[in-house]
């Protein structure tokens, strides 16, 4: 991951997005490697103030975000500011978006568990090809969930 320093201090916010994107080459996402919020976007810092890093993505490319509306992934992956992977769209937008592709609360078989704790992609990714969230990938590679399934030291399995 990078880290900024004295130099990056003076980058405009396109330069520091820049700075901190990663292409994933398998699926054309364009991965944040800076700080993230606790369900996976990225944050980017700007003149004192935090902002999503999919929405400076999206404001840099595309021009302002309309009031009211959300910037929605196509690609499922919160971390990618991929413009092309990037659609505007209203909360209700969001939702439907989400029972299509039934993404939510999703109940994982135990191979599928298994997978996912021996699996060193970013989270993202993972999160993704299994249709949970981030978090649930924190708490199964944690040993905070399935602790029991996996054998993970801190779960007193």
């Amino acid at each position: 991951m990078a880290h900024a320093n004295n130099e990056t201090r003076n980058w405009t916010l396109g330069q520091r997005l820049e700075f901190y994107s990663m292409p994933e080459p398998n699926s054309g996402c364009l991965l944040w490697t800076g700080s993230v919020h606790g369900i996976g976007h990225g944050k980017i810092f700007w003149e004192g103030k935090t902002y999503a890093a999919h929405r400076v993505a999206w404001a840099l490319a595309k021009g302002p975000i309309p009031a009211g509306l959300l910037v929605c992934h196509k690609c499922d992956v919160p971390c990618c500011v991929n413009v092309n992977h990037l659609f505007l769209g209203t909360d209700a937008d969001n939702s439907l978006d989400r029972a299509r592709k039934q993404r939510g609360n999703r109940k994982l078989k135990a191979e599928e568990v298994l997978k996912i704790y021996a699996d060193k992609r970013p989270r993202a990714l993972v999160s993704s090809d299994y249709g949970v969230s981030q978090a649930s990938i924190a708490d199964i590679r944690g040993g905070r969930s399935y602790g029991w399934l996996t054998g993970h030291p801190s779960s007193g399995a």
